[in-house]
């Protein structure tokens, strides 16, 4: 008998940050690496730099790009009013069906658009006032495009993805969305104020990001 795969997989943590370099000071000085420029989003007007944290799994630092013409709608990641020291704002769910995954959920999740990075275009569930569903703790949601992931195009340093903590008074409701779409060990959501928490391995043992 075949066995179904889930609907939903872990694809990756973003770490917001007023400008990169904050954010890339900040995982320097937890992780003990650097994290290698990735590209900009010239439909939001922001860039980011990544990390490979396995062969279907990063880490991305996203922030504002101060090179690029604002946008005229509100950027992605609740970045127009991020003010706070880096932190792990948010994380994204891959989806085979995107709209399918997300059928009556739009309301917190936003509506699915074409996001693109270079020559990379993908789908990606993104809020009309650009706010972080439940205040990060309710996961984005994207379908890249079909062959080998993303990831494996970026560069790793020994780190590997441990685990996710999502704290949220909304975790019933996270909870029975998610249903069996997800089946990931890994993560892991708990009741309380709303806050992010990633276990990462690294070439210097475990590290915590939060």
């Amino acid at each position: 008998m075949q066995t179904i795969k889930p609907e939903l997989v872990f694809d990756h943590i973003a770490v917001l940050a007023k400008s990169v370099g904050e954010g890339v000071d900040y995982i320097r000085d937890t992780l003990g690496v650097d994290v290698p420029p990735g590209g900009s989003h010239p439909r939001m007007g922001t860039h980011n730099h990544l990390l490979s944290l396995g062969p279907d799994c990063f880490l991305e630092i996203i922030a504002i790009d101060p090179d690029a013409d604002a946008p005229t709608h509100p950027r992605w990641f609740g970045l127009d009013s991020f003010t706070g020291e880096p932190c792990v704002g948010a994380w994204v769910l891959g989806s085979r069906d995107i709209h399918g995954s997300l059928i009556g959920m739009q309301a917190t999740s936003g509506p699915v658009i074409e996001m693109k990075r270079g020559e990379l275009v993908w789908q990606m569930s993104v809020r009309e006032d650009g706010a972080l569903p439940l205040s990060g703790a309710f996961p984005l949601v994207l379908q890249w495009p079909k062959g080998p992931h993303v990831a494996r195009r970026m560069s790793r340093q020994d780190c590997s993805f441990v685990s996710l903590t999502i704290a949220s008074p909304e975790t019933e409701f996270i909870t029975t969305w998610l249903g069996d779409r997800l089946d990931d060990p890994r993560i892991k959501l708990i009741s309380g104020e709303t806050r992010l928490t990633a276990v990462i391995d690294t070439p210097s043992g475990q590290k915590v990001l939060s």
